[in-house]
């Protein structure tokens, strides 16, 4: 009987060193025939004791003459080996509660017989494989080690699966991430190696992406993509496994292989319907590690992986597909939320860092061709003001491919060769320009950190990203364009603020509002101005809202001030503007408006003579000191509907102390559900007014009028306050 015994301290580098004892040892007793599934089951009892036992271990191998016994012990008997359960491979249960790893699993599952012994000082966990060449199958019971904790188990029949491992991995429907490491683990325990990979294709399939890896470095492992000379040791993909015996001069990811100490490697490319779909490889520390029998039991394992490995990465491709378009759906939304440039340059920017990188600036591009930066923002908030100074002073070119912006020469010119800037700028990064019908609305700018890169599917969502953001802000500029034009109509329409005449002994205010929040443009409009010895007020009302009521507005209001300046009278007014109206409006647009002048009773606080018209109008209304509440006037028709219709002008007075109110139906007709304020609300509303200013009475009652119908300004709403002093 042969012996090898060897002991081995509990660091993360004892697994490797285990393995390539255990090959050397069978390699020298010529037991190589079941190599593979020895080598397989060491690699995860020696990994499982150095992560729970954590103390000294010892690895005994004895030669039998029909099989190979090993004994992996350590001295922490009090820690007992958790109880063997169905291979059933799980990668979330980690924790000492769960499975513990799969190292009872596979031995109950490959080896011929097993068991875990426990002594004061230690505890060892064996296993035999029998000789699949030797044809007595008889036990040696004087050899068996003692106190076994549980019944041997004897599989005397065919030679084991030695890919028992990468079968239970597929079967247990694990996902595509979890899958990989199994994988990459599995493989490089079955050949001893000291590293393994496995490269996937992207979604074109024009690269490769090395999803897992094991052994490479000592960190965190970061997928990452290169190019197919890069991911294949040949200089073009090519069924089979392929053995390079020495990696200074290979092509497959020389530079990280290198870099971590590997000097061989053999691949087995993944072979779906005769397409390479990945590629799975095993390197070593060691020159001329591999053979030819490892190249075939890796291609083997390549053969079964393949076809699950594929749906897999389908399933996760649609996964993606759909997490993309979900996040295009909602960005969608997002931006045609708001109408306001600037809330859509940060959306833009925010939604951009939250998926897709880790900084984002948006650029406007004005008519005249000036570029500003809108908005800028990192995931890091530190380096705000870096990344704003930035793209303030070197706006970018457009680059649709991920690479940094600026040159170093370039960014020391403009004095920002600072640690941080420099940072910032040497990531790569795309810049998209933002074009709608032809025209270059801006610039959206997306980086990520130093390090990392695009992926092909990141920058084709960045690309339909920067579409919607096109749209958005032109949707911006041309409501913008609309406002600023619906203001200066508007102002047209109603008098300046400052150019209102002052009234001897009267205080007057107006209130205006339209029904749409986003356009001033309304049918409802008032005026105030003075004429020789008399001042002039009017408020009407045209039939329906925006642009097309506004037009009437502007023929009554200008047509109103040039008949009053010659000096007509209040009913010959209202006969010249209806014919107007009637002449010029082709839309069926009616007018209801009040029209008055008013000229002194006597000397300044003797009142007011009022001569007026209300043409169809709510009649105004007078409140005395009192507080009592009086209509004035009579209706009479509106403008813009018969051409054969008489006005009279009736002339009354108001004494010191009166208040009066004219309003629109905007104000009456407010409604709150099926409640309408009405004639007799406004009249109980104005009857607390007594005492206030003109301007203090239109504040109440806007406030009573909110109150009332929070919101409900369905029509456009004009006010005319005139307080006799």
């Amino acid at each position: 009987m042969k012996v090898a015994r060897r002991e081995f301290p509990p660091t993360a580098e004892t697994a490797g060193e285990a393995r390539a004892f255990v090959n050397e040892t069978l390699r020298e007793w010529n037991a190589e025939n079941s190599a593979d599934e020895i080598i397989l089951l060491v690699s995860e009892l020696v990994t499982n004791a150095v992560i729970h036992a954590e103390s000294t271990l010892e690895l005994t191998l004895r030669r039998l003459p029909d099989a190979v016994e090993v004994v992996v012990a350590d001295r922490v008997p009090e820690r007992a080996v958790p109880k063997a359960g169905p291979l059933v491979v799980d990668s979330s249960s980690t924790s000492e509660e769960g499975h513990g790893g799969l190292g009872l699993g596979l031995a109950a599952a490959i080896a011929s017989t097993w068991g875990v012994s426990y002594s004061t000082n230690d505890k060892a966990v064996w296993f035999r494989v029998n000789d699949p060449e030797t044809t007595d199958r008889t036990q040696h019971s004087d050899l068996t080690p003692p106190l076994p904790t549980r019944p041997a188990r004897n599989h005397q029949s065919a030679r084991p699966n030695r890919w028992s491992a990468l079968d239970a991995a597929l079967s247990a429907r694990l996902s595509l991430p979890d899958l990989l490491d199994r994988t990459v683990e599995t493989t490089r325990s079955a050949l001893g190696g000291d590293a393994s990979y496995i490269a996937l294709a992207t979604t074109d399939e024009t690269e490769w992406e090395v999803r897992a890896a094991t052994g490479l470095t000592n960190g965190p492992w970061r997928p990452f993509r290169s190019r197919t000379e890069e991911t294949f040791p040949s200089a073009t993909p090519a069924p089979g496994a392929v053995i390079n015996d020495d990696l200074m001069i290979a092509r497959a990811h020389r530079g990280r292989l290198a870099e971590a100490g590997m000097r061989s490697l053999v691949t087995a490319p993944l072979i779906v319907d005769g397409r390479i779909t990945g590629l799975v490889g095993v390197a070593s520390r060691r020159v001329r590690h591999f053979g030819d029998a490892a190249a075939h039991r890796l291609q083997e394992a390549a053969d079964r992986i393949a076809l699950p490995m594929e749906r897999a990465r389908l399933a996760e491709v649609e996964l993606s597909r759909r997490a993309s378009l979900s996040f295009l759906a909602e960005a969608s939304d997002l931006l045609t939320s708001t109408l306001n440039e600037q809330m859509t340059a940060a959306l833009a920017a925010q939604l951009a860092t939250s998926r897709l990188g880790t900084w984002c600036a948006v650029h406007s591009t004005s008519d005249l061709g000036s570029t500003e930066l809108v908005h800028a923002i990192h995931r890091n908030e530190n380096n705000n003001d870096t990344l704003k100074t930035l793209m303030t002073k070197l706006p970018p070119a457009e680059q649709r491919q991920p690479r940094p912006l600026w040159s170093r020469e370039a960014l020391a010119e403009n004095g920002l060769d600072d640690e941080l800037t420099l940072e910032v700028a040497q990531s790569p990064a795309i810049s998209i320009p933002l074009v709608a019908h032809s025209r270059e609305l801006g610039r959206f700018t997306l980086g990520k950190e130093t390090g990392e890169d695009f992926t092909r599917e990141e920058v084709d969502i960045a690309d339909d990203l920067s579409r919607r953001v096109s749209s958005a802000m032109e949707n911006a500029r041309l409501y913008a364009d609309q406002t600023s034009m619906s203001e200066a109509l508007q102002r047209s329409l109603l008098p300046a603020k400052e150019k209102e005449p002052v009234i001897p002994g009267v205080d007057h205010a107006v209130f205006y509002r339209p029904a749409d929040e986003r356009t001033v443009v309304g049918g409802d409009f008032y005026d105030v101005f003075a004429t020789d010895g008399r001042w002039c007020f009017a408020i009407g009302d045209v039939c329906g809202t925006g642009p097309a009521a506004a037009a009437v507005t502007g023929l009554a209001r200008h047509t109103l001030r040039a008949l009053a300046h010659e000096g007509f009278s209040p009913a010959h007014i209202m006969h010249r503007l209806n014919l107007a109206i009637l002449e010029e409006n082709t839309s069926t647009r009616f007018l209801t408006m009040l029209y008055g002048e008013m000229v002194p009773l006597g000397g300044p606080g003797d009142g007011m003579r009022i001569r007026m018209v209300s043409a169809g109008h709510p009649l105004p209304l007078r409140l005395n000191q009192k507080g009592e509440v009086s209509t004035m006037g009579t209706s009479q028709p509106l403008l813009g509907a018969f051409d054969d219709v008489d006005f009279f002008t009736e002339t009354v007075e108001a004494t010191s102390g009166d208040v009066l109110l004219a309003v629109t139906d905007g104000v009456t007709e407010r409604r709150n559900g099926s409640a309408m304020l009405g004639d007799e609300g406004l009249v109980q509303l104005f009857s607390h007014c007594s005492g206030l200013t003109a301007q203090a009475v239109t504040v109440r009652l806007d406030r009573e009028l909110e109150s009332f119908a929070p919101g409900g300004h369905t029509d456009d709403t004009a006010m005319l306050v005139l307080r006799f002093l």
